[in-house]
């Protein structure tokens, strides 16, 4: 037998015996997605400690005018308070526009001076905890 032929033969057998092995299934999101909500009515049916959705939903009752009232006017100063909120981040964007648009350029100096500068501070620095540290050891403050 030609070995291409086998070959291709073996592959076709080794590729039925992984697909057989397999234990992935494809996946219905429109399944997946009815189990979830189903899942989710069942939490909150749970949570209202009922074992069925309620069969008859009474009609809502009139809403009293003070209840109305109350809701507009808390309605009325959160939208006024969002607005000032709004107007003060503007104003502060505005600001931080105007003083961001210049650029200064400073040419600073290195911040550690020159290496001998450096070890005569530390030796002066030196000298001074060791004075401290003697008066203290005398009881001279």
């Amino acid at each position: 037998m030609n070995p291409c032929v086998l070959s291709l033969l073996l592959a076709l057998d080794l590729a039925a015996v992984a697909l057989s092995l397999s234990t992935c299934s494809t996946l219905d999101m429109d399944q997946f997605k009815k189990k979830r909500i189903e899942a989710i009515r069942g939490q909150i049916l749970s949570k209202l400690k009922l074992s069925s959705p309620p069969q008859d939903y009474p009609e809502p009752e009139e809403v009293s005018r003070d209840v109305v009232a109350i809701y507009n006017s808390t309605r009325d100063l959160l939208q006024e308070k969002a607005n000032e909120r709004a107007a003060t981040c503007e104003r502060q964007r505005s600001e931080e526009e105007y003083y961001a648009k210049e650029v200064h350029k400073v040419d600073m100096q290195p911040f550690y001076p020159a290496e001998s500068k450096c070890s005569d501070f530390r030796a002066f620095r030196e000298q001074q905890l060791h004075r401290a540290e003697y008066l203290r050891s005398r009881g001279i403050s």
